[in-house]
C-alpha cells in the first residue's frame, strides 16, 4: 500500500490536497474504488484491497476532503454531495483510470449510485455497503448526534474506547481488527489531545438533509443505475431497511445481497466470508 496526493480547486475557488492509498499494480486492466463513509477514512479498505489485490486489481481508496490525510477546507460547502462527485472524478481523471468497479460504505455507497446515475459513466459492477435508494432518518439521526461533536482524549486508550462506543453495531468481533480501525483514525491536534481525524463542519453538510422526513431518497438517481449492484445489508441496520432493499432489487434485477445477520450500520469489512463474496461478484 502507498499514499499519494492529488491537487483540487473546486467550485468555491478553493485549493486543496485529496490524499489517497493505493493497492496493487497500477497497471491492472481491473480497478476498484472505494469510498469511505462520513467520518471515516481510506484505511477501512486495508482487508479488501488486500483481497482483491490477490485477484489481480489495482485497489485506490481516497480521504475524501476533511478526513484522513486530506486537507481540511475552509468553506465547508466544499462537503457537499455535489462537491464529493467532483472530487472523485478529477481523481480518476488524474489517474486516468477507465472503467472500473466501485465500493462505497454508507455516505460512499450513496456517492457510487449518484456516479453509476450518470451518463456514459465508467462503473463496471457496484457494492453498497449498508446503504440504499432510501436512508432512514432514525439512522440519520443518530449518526448526526455523534457527528457534530468532536471530543477529545488525553488518552489514546480513551480516545480508542470512545470510538469503540460507536462502533459497535459494525460486527468487530477480533481485538486486532478494533486495534486497526483505532490506529488509523486519531490524530493529536493542537493540545495535544487525541481526536478523529475528520473535520467537525462535515456534520453541516450531513444537517442539511435533515428535513424532518422520514427518510431521505435517492430513487431518481437508482432509478438509472443499470450495472450490477451487491447491497451489504446488516440486519440490525438503523439506515437500510428491507422494504428499500426490496423495491430496489424491483426497479434493478441485476441487485444481489450479502446478509450479515450480526451487524447493523455498518458491517465492518474484514471478515473472509465477506471478502470473498465481494470479490466472487465482482469477477463473475
Amino acid at each position: 500500500m502507498h499514499t499519494n496526493y492529488i491537487e483540487r480547486v473546486n467550485q468555491f475557488e478553493e485549493k486543496y490536497r485529496i490524499s489517497y492509498s493505493a493497492w496493487g499494480n497500477p497497471d491492472a486492466e481491473k480497478v476498484l474504488l472505494c469510498v469511505h463513509g462520513l467520518n471515516r477514512n481510506s484505511r477501512d479498505f486495508d482487508f479488501i484491497a488486500a483481497k482483491m489485490v490477490t485477484h489481480g486489481y489495482y485497489v485506490i481508496a481516497p480521504d475524501l476532503p476533511g478526513r484522513g490525510n486530506s486537507d481540511y477546507l475552509d468553506d465547508p460547502r466544499g462537503y457537499s454531495l455535489e462537491c464529493n462527485i467532483a472530487d472523485l472524478s478529477a481523481l480518476l481523471h488524474q489517474l486516468q483510470i477507465a472503467a472500473f468497479d466501485f465500493l462505497g460504505v454508507s455516505l460512499g455507497g450513496i456517492l457510487g449510485v449518484m456516479l453509476a446515475s450518470l451518463p456514459q459513466n465508467k462503473i463496471r459492477k457496484l457494492v453498497l455497503s449498508d446503504i440504499g435508494a432510501e436512508v432512514e432518518f432514525a439512522g440519520i439521526a443518530r449518526i448526526a448526534g455523534y457527528s457534530m461533536q468532536q471530543p477529545d482524549f488525553a488518552s489514546y486508550s480513551e480516545a480508542c474506547e470512545y470510538l469503540r462506543s460507536l462502533s459497535l453495531d459494525d460486527g468487530i468481533y477480533q481485538e486486532e481488527i478494533w486495534q486497526h480501525m483505532f490506529v488509523n483514525s486519531f490524530q493529536k491536534n493542537r493540545s495535544g489531545r487525541w481526536e478523529l481525524k475528520r473535520d467537525l463542519r462535515l456534520a453541516t453538510s450531513l444537517a442539511s438533509t435533515m428535513s424532518g422526513s422520514d427518510y431521505l431518497e435517492f430513487w431518481n438517481f437508482w432509478e438509472r443505475v443499470i450495472v450490477p449492484t451487491l447491497v451489504i445489508h446488516g440486519v440490525h441496520s438503523d439506515l437500510l431497511s428491507t422494504a428499500a432493499l426490496q423495491k430496489m432489487h424491483h426497479q434493478n434485477p441485476q441487485t444481489e445481497v450479502l446478509t450479515v445477520k450480526d451487524a447493523g450500520h455498518s458491517p465492518y469489512l474484514y471478515r473472509e466470508e465477506h471478502l470473498a463474496r465481494i470479490a466472487q461478484f465482482l469477477n463473475i
